[in-house]
């Protein structure tokens, strides 16, 4: 029966706040003392009586205040029901009781008090924490005390990697070691707290969360679950996509599928089939393969909409199951289970089995699968399409924050703070490809707000690492606005950050860019001459192509020029890449006009015109509507010579006035941001002056040779993700993307 069906909660209550009663830690710490006592003196029938007495009053204000408690839980009064359980504190407890009233108000700090109070949490989740020490007492009730400690670090690490500020977040390894130590045993809390361990080091040790990994793949096979099995080989593909160790992410996928086609239950299958795909379309676009992820891309679509209405499905028919009394228990544990000695597994939505460990919601995957969407459209150039992907995803972004900070959900999704990370990721991705795609379609304005946003976002967002990608994107935004100089210094500045491999070469295509609009050639091949990638993804090795042909053309080697040049556009057609491919076609219109080819200038160049209209590319139209002015005014056809002049005018003129609205907003500041906190952008831009400094700098490196080139892949994406069981994972590279203009 109910604590509360014996009792009278108001009475009781009452005498718990009116009669001080001297804290006991511990039923155990009760028990010595008494023992010691009877050594001095034999106590007397009525001193016995007294004290039998006297107990069950402390249990039964124990079991009133945990009634009152609960009475005000569920009205949500979460105040008066923070009181009730400090007050029961001060109660005669057993270590268990002791251990889930803790963990409870833990529980409620976390997900209804203010983020200052987050340190009390921390305390009360720790003090059940501590009390693991009890487990060598051989009490009989070990195992239910052992699922309150597991719980209370299962919070407490939750607590820790959303606040690095808390005084024992220093502590989150050691925690999370030991209290996978604690739980082998237990498959549902083990498999858990691997995640979470793998979770932490991603970062730091990337090659022991890929054994910790690996090694809750053997501990789901030994156990018997296969999908636990194949939950945490996916998990695994994530630190590998972070290290760009394609073979072997190629490796996993391969195992994992076997096992995903061989899985029994439909839902489950379903889960693990959505996480492959995309971890095989990210991969691709890691590699700069745009048309073998399209096929793979559609798959995803479908399979995640499949596991939606599953989804769905399941949780009417739950909801159908356990009636209108779930909707008060929901994502709790009941206060009143600990005065039972529950252990709180039945009533607890985290508690769940091995084999019911999940990545992430139906919601989080659809904005995962809008973003890979984005991704491919941004390789592919239709910046249309990316624009309408990119709002969808925000839409969609923005109701799940709604969702996340109306409910308070810290128990359905580990925390709020959690799912603010993973939020976080996401919109930063997606600005990142709304910049570059507003920066190749000439919205420099728009380009500089979400630049200025990304920079925000990065701020905000707890990513390690960022400053070389974000000096990256400030680079490119300040060759795109003519300040040479100030790009080269952000260029400098990233390298100086030691960036992984690709960023790194990334950043040495836009430097060698750079230096050839100031003509600077003999600068422009002593940067590309360490331009060695042992194994450069697709899109990296043909942009490597386009600027060695670019420099070979300035240096008057047409015939070099043309062998790049024609790598290039080889590779970009095996792959789709558009933009690669109108950039290509423009430089070889530019080679074959200064070699006196003009019906071959015709061709390619009217082929790069359709393409770049339908991106839209603002650099490739400007180029070509300079070059075939060249073209007529070489013939001698006046005619269309006037035509292209005027058309090149509108397009020079809507280049400029971009350009000058763009360096008039605050955020233009960014460019001169090189150290120190991100710059006050409330203020007036800054002086001419500073202007003046870089601009100096500044230059074309030929008429009409405006063309540009970014080339995104899905760099920033792969280790936003978490690795498994709505675990938030860590931030990497921005998009891959280089520039001329």
């Amino acid at each position: 029966p109910h604590p509360m069906s014996h009792w009278n909660s108001e009475s009781f209550l009452s005498r718990a706040l009116e009669e001080p009663v001297e804290p006991v830690s511990s039923a155990a710490a009760s028990h010595h003392g008494s023992k010691a006592l009877a050594s001095s003196a034999a106590p007397s029938t009525s001193q016995a009586a007294h004290g039998a007495s006297e107990w069950a009053d402390q249990e039964a204000c124990y079991a009133s205040l945990l009634g009152m408690a609960e009475r005000f839980r569920v009205g949500g009064n979460y105040q008066l029901c923070l009181h009730c359980l400090k007050a029961a504190l001060h109660c005669k407890l057993t270590d268990l009781q002791l251990a889930w009233t803790n963990l409870q108000i833990g529980r409620l700090l976390m997900q209804h008090a203010a983020r200052s109070c987050q340190d009390k949490a921390a305390q009360h989740l720790e003090a059940a924490w501590k009390l693991r020490s009890l487990f060598a007492t051989g009490s009989t009730d070990v195992a239910d005390l052992l699922a309150a400690c597991l719980h209370a670090a299962d919070l407490l690490s939750d607590l820790y990697s959303s606040n690095e500020q808390l005084s024992g977040a220093f502590r989150l390894p050691q925690l999370l070691e030991e209290a996978a130590r604690l739980s082998q045993h237990l498959p549902e809390w083990y498999g858990r707290f691997l995640l979470k361990q793998a979770q932490c080091l991603s970062s730091s040790d990337s090659s022991r969360a890929c054994e910790l990994l690996a090694l809750g793949s053997q501990y789901a096979q030994q156990h018997g679950s296969e999908y636990a099995r194949g939950l945490f080989l996916l998990a695994k593909c994530v630190p590998l996509l972070a290290n760009r160790q394609l073979a072997e992410v190629h490796n996993t996928l391969t195992v994992a599928s076997k096992l995903v086609d061989q899985m029994p239950h439909p839902r489950r299958q379903e889960a693990l089939r959505t996480f492959s795909l995309l971890i095989q379309v990210l991969n691709s676009l890691v590699a700069g393969q745009a048309k073998q992820a399209r096929p793979i891309l559609r798959q995803l679509q479908r399979s995640v909409q499949s596991y939606s209405a599953m989804q769905e499905e399941a949780a009417a028919v739950a909801a159908a199951a356990s009636g209108s009394s779930t909707a008060s228990t929901s994502g709790y544990a009941s206060v009143s289970a600990a005065a039972d000695g529950s252990s709180g597994l039945e009533l607890s939505e985290e508690l769940e089995a091995l084999g019911q460990l999940e990545w992430l919601s139906r919601e989080q995957l659809s904005v995962l699968t809008y973003l890979l969407t984005l991704l491919h459209c941004m390789q592919e150039a239709t910046y249309d399409k990316v624009r309408r992907y990119a709002d969808k995803a925000l839409m969609q972004l923005e109701k799940l924050r709604a969702v996340s900070d109306g409910t308070g959900g810290a128990t359905t999704s580990l925390n709020n703070n959690i799912s603010n990370r993973l939020f976080l990721a996401l919109q930063l991705c997606i600005q990142e490809q709304l910049f570059q795609c507003r920066l190749v379609s000439g919205d420099r304005p728009g380009a500089l707000s979400d630049l200025a946003a990304c920079v925000r976002l990065s701020e905000l967002c707890p990513v390690r690492g960022r400053a070389a990608h974000t000096r990256s994107m400030l680079a490119l935004y300040s060759m795109c606005t003519n300040c040479l100089g100030a790009a080269e210094s952000q260029f400098r500045r990233a390298l100086a950050e030691r960036p992984r491999s690709d960023l790194l070469h990334l950043v040495q295509l836009n430097l060698a860019l750079l230096m050839l609009r100031q003509n600077r050639l003999n600068d422009c091949r002593s940067v590309l001459d360490e331009f060695r990638h042992p194994d450069p993804p697709h899109g990296l090795r043909a942009a490597g192509h386009w600027v060695r042909g670019l420099l070979a053309f300035m240096l008057g080697d047409f015939g070099q020029a043309k062998v790049y040049i024609r790598e290039c556009l080889k590779l970009a057609n095996m792959e789709n890449l558009k933009r690669m491919l109108t950039c290509s076609l423009i430089v070889l219109g530019q080679i074959h006009f200064a070699t006196g080819q003009y019906d071959e200038v015709k061709n390619v160049v009217d082929t790069a015109v359709q393409l770049a209209d339908q991106m839209p590319d603002e650099a490739v139209q400007l180029w070509a509507s300079t070059l075939m002015r060249d073209l007529y005014r070489a013939e001698g056809n006046s005619v269309l010579e006037a035509s292209c002049a005027q058309q090149c005018s509108a397009l020079l003129h809507k280049y400029q006035v971009s350009i000058e609205m763009a360096t008039a907003q605050p955020e233009h500041q960014l460019v001169y941001w090189l150290e120190g906190p991100m710059p006050d952008l409330s203020a007036q831009p800054a002086s001419m002056g500073a202007t003046a400094s870089y601009g100096s700098a500044s230059g074309a490196v030929a008429s009409g040779s405006g063309g540009g080139m970014i080339q995104p892949t899905a760099a920033s994406l792969f280790s936003c993700l978490p690795m498994g069981a709505m675990l938030m994972g860590q931030a990497a590279p921005p998009s891959q993307q280089s520039g001329y203009d």
